[in-house]
């Protein structure tokens, strides 16, 4: 005895496919002067629209209107339904509907000309109500649980890479999401499902389009943070489209099945990740069968290839705090004059030597390293910068990163030394900042008699604490493909949605891992871990396509969806390539419905996998 059960099908000796019919619902009253002349599923920002067209000769001749007159019965912004009917009974008639296409009339499109009169009616999805949403303002945490609506303030999530998001999150409208942080102090850094979560909280009506969960939705962007998103005044499809592209997800609008609840749902995905669909083609010499063959024309254009694609980011310029001992920048011959001769309110003629004692610089250009100034070398900068790959440039002092104890940088702190470098003080007369050179001009009227002492003993110096910039910049690369073989390589910079840092306090900073009181933390900055992830998001969001296919089959497909990956069955020609090539992506990227040809038109994109 077997508990094994063996099921036979029939062999189908015929080739004929009943043709499809779909019935159209207008505010849930069945239409049958109206025709499905095609259905369309696309991606962001055509989503999925279809073409009706009015047949006058499915209606009575006391039900046959004019054309002009059309909206009488299809009125604008009315709710249509599309289904595709069948028949669920075992022994008896049992006749159920599947969904299709759920939407509402957008456009009336009416023609009357000596070949007769014409109306097509196009409906669209909900992503058109979206449209005429607009994002502005923010909704804030006021204490308590309360919340406010804050017109004034632009919608910008993680403000100049900063948080401001509400800890915690708030119920409003009965439903429970992040909000704005009315006191940044206290906020955290938005991550992408929590924009999208506040975005269709925020701006939908309850019940209109049935919402994933918090959980799924960052499931699908895999808890990634959020870069400065800036929506104010966008509508907020197009809102949601910016955010879901940073980590390379899209997002469709599905028809529900169930007569209860909203009519539609929205689903976020990424490209060939989740279902698969088949699209197979028979071998040559094989009898014809419906079952096994849904490919009827083929169309393909496949670009060069194998490339490498670099994505390259590059950050801002490395700066690095140092303690820069600086050198004369004056003419020796023009010193030895009296004391009131460098005094600018002493001296008629101050401009001619208006540098001597009071010029100090770097000489990191080597201009001084000549007659008449003869003060040695170029600065080296290479035990700064960890690297020799440097111009010998001009370059300019700016703002510490060593902090005093309430946070505030230290400025540039200029110091001086009567006794030829044995002991150093910060110099507390008032001097300029050069802003062509790394220097200093000291601008008091009169030089101190300590300073004085000193030049007549040969003893005074002065050294400064500053940062400057480097010619490296803070860059990363991420490469999808082999590097340095014979397959050619193709740089991408990428466009960086804020500013990524390096600042670093080196050992040659009298501050340098300083433990005095009076001394807090350093501005230190290194946003290389940020910035590959960044670039690694616009990487994937790329998406460089090898091969675009066009597929019509020989029949109504009415359940592909776009995002779907796409594979080839094993026993049939392998036309596109997905079993050959285990390195490919193929998916649907747009499918049209037409009920007319009775058939539907696909486009399939490939691109390769890099992990």
């Amino acid at each position: 005895m077997s508990n094994c059960v063996d099921f036979y099908q029939a062999e189908a000796g015929t080739l004929a496919i009943p043709a499809a019919r779909a019935m159209v619902f207008v505010d849930g009253h069945l239409c049958t002067f109206l025709e499905v002349a095609e259905v369309v599923r696309a991606r962001y920002p055509e989503f999925a629209w279809a073409r009706l067209v009015y047949n006058t000769s499915a209606c009575d001749d006391s039900e046959a209107i004019g054309v002009e007159n059309i909206e009488q019965i299809v009125a604008m912004g009315r709710s249509v339904r599309i289904r595709q009917l069948y028949d669920s009974g075992i022994g008896e008639s049992g006749p159920e509907g599947l969904c299709i296409f759920d939407g509402w009339v957008e456009r009336i499109d009416t023609k009357i000309n000596p070949d007769g009169e014409v109306v097509e009616i196009i409906t669209r999805d909900i992503s058109a109500k979206l449209e005429r949403i607009t994002v502005h303002g923010r909704r804030v945490t006021a204490g308590d649980g309360a919340t406010l609506g804050l017109e004034g303030i632009e919608a910008i999530f993680n403000e100049d890479g900063a948080g401001n998001a509400a800890k915690d999150s708030v119920k409003y409208n009965g439903k429970d999401y992040t909000v704005f942080a009315a006191d940044v102090r206290k906020a955290k850094r938005w991550s992408c499902g929590e924009i999208v979560h506040y975005l269709l909280c925020e701006y939908l009506p309850y019940g209109q389009l049935q919402m994933p969960s918090l959980s799924q939705i960052e499931g699908v962007m895999r808890g990634a943070i959020a870069d400065e998103l800036d929506v104010e005044g966008m509508s907020l499809v197009k809102a949601l489209h910016r955010c879901c592209e940073q980590v390379g997800v899209r997002f469709k609008f599905v028809s529900r099945q169930s007569l209860q609840g909203p009519a539609e749902r929205i689903v976020f995905y990424r490209d060939g990740v989740g279902r698969r669909v088949e699209l197979n083609c028979q071998r040559t010499g094989q009898k014809l069968s419906v079952s096994r063959m849904n490919v009827w024309q083929l169309e393909s254009e496949r670009n060069f290839w194998p490339v490498t694609h670099r994505y390259i980011g590059k950050g801002e310029l490395k700066v690095y705090e140092a303690t820069f001992d600086l050198i004369k920048a004056w003419d020796s011959a023009l010193e030895g004059g009296e004391q009131s001769d460098y005094s600018p309110s002493m001296n008629e003629d101050f401009d001619s030597v208006q540098d001597v004692h009071r010029r100090w610089c770097l000489n990191e250009a080597g201009d001084y390293t000549g007659q008449p100034y003869n003060q040695g070398q170029a600065f080296d900068f290479s035990k700064i910068f960890d690297t020799e790959n440097y111009a010998q440039r001009p370059r300019r002092f700016l703002k510490a990163l060593s902090t005093d104890s309430n946070g505030e940088s230290l400025g540039y702190y200029l110091e001086v030394s009567y006794d030829d470098g044995a002991t150093w003080q910060e110099y507390s007369d008032s001097f300029d900042v050069l802003s062509d050179e790394c220097g200093v001009w000291l601008s008091s009227d009169e030089l101190g008699s300590s300073m004085w002492s000193a030049i007549s003993a040969g003893t005074l110096k002065f050294r400064m604490t500053a940062v400057v910039e480097s010619d490296e910049r803070l860059n990363v690369a991420i490469n999808h493909g082999p590097v340095g073989s014979a397959v050619e390589v193709v740089e991408h910079l990428v466009t960086l949605p804020r500013k990524f840092e390096y600042r670093k306090v080196s050992g040659k900073s009298i501050f340098h891992k300083s433990t005095a009181e009076n001394i807090g933390t350093a501005d230190e900055a290194d946003d290389v871990e940020t910035l590959m992830d960044c670039v690694r998001r616009e990487a994937q969001k790329a998406r460089v396509v090898i091969e675009t296919i066009e597929v019509r089959t020989p029949f109504i497909a009415m359940h592909y969806e776009p995002g779907d990956r796409v594979v080839s069955g094993p026993d049939g020609r392998d036309i596109l390539g997905s079993r050959r090539d285990s390195r490919s992506m193929f998916w649907i990227e747009r499918m049209v419905m037409d009920l007319e040809k009775q058939s539907t038109k696909i486009k399939v994109l490939r691109r390769r996998i890099y992990r």
